[in-house]
């Protein structure tokens, strides 16, 4: 059932999800296709390794700690560096820009160097790439830059130097054997022997001038890689984007909309069955409301079948005890009660029942606008008085065995009228000469005149508007209907949308009928 809710909620808003995408896609494809192109290389550094023949770990190790400390990334973003390779190129771009161009990173496992150019070209990239390594082994190899490092070395050769003497001197002593101590303090200064070693061999390279702390490994190459604009990419991810924020804006409208939709809901929030779906029907509103009967003017259309399924499943619904008096009624106004009442009761009339329509919504009574007939007198003028029987105020239709009994002059007291005694004689008579009778009643929303009726009606039905009617209205009605002790079948969820077809979406036509052929009855 879930599944099935979200493959709806999927087709309803289907258009959305298609058109979103679509669009991000063609306006990330024409904003890449619009970028200068950029391309980007790099060039490898690595620390130099100043000692002749195979170093031990401890030379490689200080020499990568040597680079690490001397911090080569920070001197290839500075901008003194950077301004003169510019000048040295001919690039034309502004200096803030160059410098956002190159980048440098440091791999503290292997104090390896990457210098990173980005350009409108693979050459020009490839220049500002190999030009910034080739001036930082420059700068590493000047002695001027390295004036601080040799001082901190000279420093340490020197703290090495007395730890040596201070060991000497122990050993000079008068003991009869070595304790532990002094030989871990022999095995910790044969150690600082050999780095006092790198350190004279370190010290003497860089003042010499030699290759430096860093030196090219790997030169940038022509082949740069192309990172702007990704054309393909950047519309593909729009799109996935796209698609996915239209996903979540239709679970947030469907988490917030609390309407009624479908009859699993209608069954979540009510406890009751649907006894039957009605499409929604648009037509022209300046028409007369007689042309929203299907049933009568149209009865081959899709609209007058679901009718007459609805028909049936309220008499399934009733099998055990028949039904004779009928209730229809809705949560709010606007629902569409008064027309599905008319529809069913003409439904009813051409299944061979006697059916009397009565409109007991005596606050703004609409069965008689729907049929355009008077409404001098009806329902209020039989609970009046007993002069007048059915057949004085009953009016005709052309449907077969289908009589109105509208309204009748509004009384200022509905409710109290509705639930008197009188009105329940009345509705026993009523019910004496004809097969079925079918009431209209206002809203149940903040009124008592349809909870009052259906008391003591045979059965009642709720008509609920897909587009319209409120989770906690409908559950609130529904509480008022279970307070009247009412026997209700079941709801009508009215108003559809029908996707599948076009079904001739005028009332003035056939509901899915030609218009050319059918005529109304």
């Amino acid at each position: 059932m879930e599944v099935r809710r979200q493959i709806a909620i999927a087709r309803a808003w289907l258009p959305l999800l298609i058109v979103a995408p679509l669009l991000a896609a063609v306006v990330a494809f024409g904003v890449a296709s619009s970028q200068p192109q950029v391309y980007q290389v790099s060039a490898q550094m690595l620390p130099q390794q100043f000692l002749p023949g195979n170093p031990d770990y401890s030379t490689v190790s200080l020499s990568r700690a040597l680079v690490l400390t001397t911090n080569f990334a920070s001197i290839a973003k500075s901008r003194d560096l950077l301004s003169s390779i510019q000048t040295q190129l001919g690039d034309k771009d502004t200096l803030e820009n160059f410098v956002k161009r190159v980048d440098a990173t440091v791999d503290p496992n292997t104090a390896g160097l990457t210098i990173t150019a980005r350009a409108g070209d693979p050459v020009a990239a490839q220049a500002i790439a190999n030009a910034v390594a080739h001036a930082i082994q420059a700068k590493s190899s000047d002695a001027s830059n390295t004036a601080s490092l040799l001082a901190d070395m000279e420093t340490v050769r020197t703290r090495m130097l007395a730890a040596e003497s201070e060991y000497e001197r122990l050993l000079a002593l008068p003991t009869p054997r070595k304790t532990e101590d002094e030989l871990a303090l022999a095995n910790s200064l044969a150690t600082v022997r050999e780095l006092t070693t790198v350190y004279d061999t370190l010290t003497a390279s860089l003042g010499s001038g030699q290759d430096g702390l860093v030196v090219v490994d790997q030169a940038a190459a022509a082949s740069a890689l192309k990172i702007a604009p990704l054309a393909l990419r950047d519309t593909l991810l729009a799109a996935v984007a796209a698609l996915i924020i239209a996903a979540g804006i239709v679970s947030l409208l469907e988490y917030l909309d609390d309407r009624v939709k479908d009859p699993e809901t209608i069954e979540a929030v009510t406890g009751l069955g649907t006894l039957g779906t009605l499409p929604r029907m648009k037509g022209d509103k300046g028409r007369s409301e007689i042309y929203r009967l299907a049933t009568l003017l149209y009865p081959r259309s899709p609209a007058a079948e679901a009718y007459r399924t609805l028909r049936s499943n309220i008499e399934f619904a009733a099998v055990d005890a028949p039904i004779r008096t009928l209730l229809v009624t809705s949560a709010i106004p606007g629902e569409g009660k008064t027309i599905t009442s008319a529809n069913l009761a003409a439904v009813f009339a051409q299944a061979g029942r006697r059916v009397l329509l009565v409109d007991a919504d005596l606050r703004k009574p609409g069965v008689h606008v729907a049929f355009n007939l008077p409404n001098a007198r009806g329902l209020t003028t039989l609970i009046r008085g007993d002069e007048l029987g059915l057949d004085d105020v009953a009016l005709a239709t052309e449907q077969a065995g289908l009589r109105i009994l509208t309204s009748g002059p509004l009384p200022p007291n509905p409710a109290e009228l509705l639930g008197s005694h009188r009105m329940r004689t009345v509705l026993e008579r009523l019910k004496s000469e004809v097969d079925l009778v079918i009431l209209d009643s206002a809203p149940l929303r903040g009124l008592t005149d349809s909870a009052v009726l259906s008391s003591f009606v045979d059965g009642t039905v709720l008509v609920i508007d897909a587009g319209v009617s409120r989770r906690q209205v409908v559950r609130q009605c529904r509480q008022a209907l279970e307070k009247a002790d009412a026997n209700v079948l079941g709801a009508i969820l009215n108003r559809i949308p029908d996707k599948s077809r076009s079904s001739g979406e005028a009332y003035g036509y056939g509901y899915g009928s030609d218009p050319a052929t059918e005529k109304p009855a």
